[in-house]
């Protein structure tokens, strides 16, 4: 078994190390095992191709508007406005600048405080990420099974006991209770299993060190966020955000051909094809894990640069692997697709399976079904502020693609 994950825009090495180990602990956890992986040391790769691109040639000087000439009134009166609203919503709520950042959460939605948490993991060693990761697969399972996933209700209206939390901490305390109940109860056989095949017992849960950490911080950023919310409004493009653009330009613009593919090209297919091998070598599958321009990227490579390779599970998520298509942005794309003889796009023959993955909040997320042939789409609704970035530190998504890959077969 071999996974590789393939980024999308805006990332370099040294700001995705945490959030590598975060994705590669909940591959581990959920989806190697669902594709029949039990060994812990099953390599993931994750081929950083950002810093390939060629850097701005001004250093972002078409960022900078110090010193132009104004058209007007150097403020802008919208300011006053976002101040009094920003002013309004920390006087209706002031839950959130308490160190209760949780308990309001899960006041409303016990999942979506669960997806918060798994979201702010900073841990300091991969012992107290995976002991993390453990608590919040542990504790998603305890929602989907108490509420039949959602249908039978959620929040303090289901769940009586958040209604007796006062804190963050507290709140932290008392799942760990009501997991440690739970799980007595399906041990002694009164409850049933069949929401659970999916994941294994782990036994007595305590609360993990860094999940106390992940909800200060939390709170903080929260108190930081509204002391500083006009300011984060009116604010401007930076060159983080620039680079969001410069990415998908900067990669278009050098895949390269067959011949002499581009130095991003060449790293992911190369990267794939010593996956490939690691992975036959234990007569294994090779899962490719795709984010955003990384799905695009990955399709590229597979449908042009390295149609050698063969891939046993493709999933995408979050990505524009459709809207390319249809613009006929790919190197191999074919502008006589669709016709009255071919209506969409066959299925790449290097592909076993494809599984693409749209969050319905998500407006850089497009379904691939309707383009390519095969194509499994599916929708998954994080519930996030920011869903583009929330697919892979979320539990509840980790945990239905487990089971749907488990299942083997397209709904």
């Amino acid at each position: 078994m071999a996974l590789v994950h393939m980024h999308g825009i805006g990332n370099r090495e040294a700001e995705d190390e945490e959030r590598a180990a975060l994705r590669d602990s909940w591959f581990r956890l959920a989806l190697l095992p669902a594709a029949g992986c039990r060994s812990p040391e099953a390599p993931i790769l994750n081929p950083h191709w950002g810093a390939l691109l060629s850097p701005p040639a001004w250093n972002w000087a078409s960022l900078c508007v110090d010193g132009v000439e104004s058209l007007g009134d150097e403020r802008s009166a919208i300011d006053d406005s976002v101040a009094e609203m920003v002013v309004g919503v920390v006087a209706a709520k002031p839950d959130v600048a308490e160190g209760r950042v949780l308990v309001t959460a899960a006041r409303k939605s016990l999942l979506a405080a669960l997806e918060l948490l798994a979201a702010s993991v900073d841990a300091r060693s991969a012992e107290e990420r995976d002991t993390l990761v453990v608590f919040c697969a542990r504790a998603v399972a305890y929602w989907a099974w108490k509420t039949g996933e959602g249908r039978h209700g959620d929040g303090v209206e289901f769940f009586a006991w958040i209604g007796e939390i006062e804190g963050d901490i507290d709140f932290l305390d008392r799942l760990a209770e009501e997991l440690n109940l739970w799980q007595g109860k399906l041990d002694d056989g009164s409850g049933p299993r069949d929401a659970l095949d999916e994941w294994e017992a782990f036994g007595g849960m305590l609360v993990p060190r860094s999940a106390r950490a992940a909800v200060r911080r939390m709170n903080a950023a929260c108190a930081k966020t509204i002391a500083g919310g006009v300011m984060a409004v009116s604010r401007r493009f930076t060159p983080k955000g620039a680079l969001l653009f410069a990415d998908v330009a900067g990669y278009l613009a050098g895949r390269g051909s067959v011949e002499r593919p581009g130095p991003v090209v060449e790293l992911v297919g190369n990267t794939l094809h010593c996956a490939a091998d690691a992975a036959r070598e234990n007569g294994d599958p090779l899962i490719v894990v795709a984010h955003s321009m990384g799905g695009n990227i990955v399709h590229d490579v597979l449908s042009l640069y390295r149609p050698d390779v063969h891939v046993d599970l493709l999933v995408t998520v979050g990505t524009q692997v459709g809207l390319f298509e249809e613009l006929k942005l790919f190197a191999a794309s074919d502008p006589a697709v669709p016709s009255s003889h071919v209506a969409r796009v066959p299925m790449l023959p290097n592909v076993t399976r494809w599984i693409n993955v749209v969050d319905v909040r998500d407006p850089l997320a497009f379904v691939a079904g309707p383009v390519f042939a095969d194509a499994e789409d599916l929708v998954f609704d994080s519930g996030a502020l920011l869903p583009h970035g929330a697919y892979l530190t979320s539990p509840d998504f980790h945990r239905r693609l487990a089971r749907r890959i488990a299942e083997g077969t397209h709904s």
